[in-house]
């Protein structure tokens, strides 16, 4: 971004401690180191909330991915079921009356129940 080279830094001294003098140049660069540290966490602190951001738009945007393909999928599995039992046709046969049974024939020679 700003590339302040030495030179540069020193001339922003002498400038300084001529401008505000020995006795309050020190005090002044305390205060001054203070806000830039402040300034530094402040940037550190939102460029990591950017980051959590971003990460979570993330795995939002995977999760819907992720729900959509499986909405697809057990939408394809439904119509393969369908379409498979319609050219099936399986359909149960109703049962027949046992009243309509012609009657079972017995062999010859076996023995019948007793009654009780």
């Amino acid at each position: 971004m700003f590339e302040i080279g030495f030179t540069e830094l020193l001339l922003c001294f002498v400038v300084a401690l001529v401008v505000l003098g020995p006795e309050r140049l020190p005090g002044i660069a305390r205060s001054f180191g203070r806000w830039t540290g402040q300034a530094r966490v402040y940037l550190r602190n939102l460029t990591s909330e950017l980051e959590r951001e971003t990460q979570a738009g993330e795995l939002k945007r995977q999760l819907a991915d992720a729900s959509r393909a499986i909405r697809e999928e057990a939408d394809s599995a439904a119509h393969a079921a369908r379409t498979l039992g319609e050219s099936a046709d399986v359909r149960p046969k109703p049962a027949a009356a046992p009243s309509s049974l012609p009657p079972a024939a017995e062999p010859e020679g076996a023995a019948k129940p007793e009654p009780k």
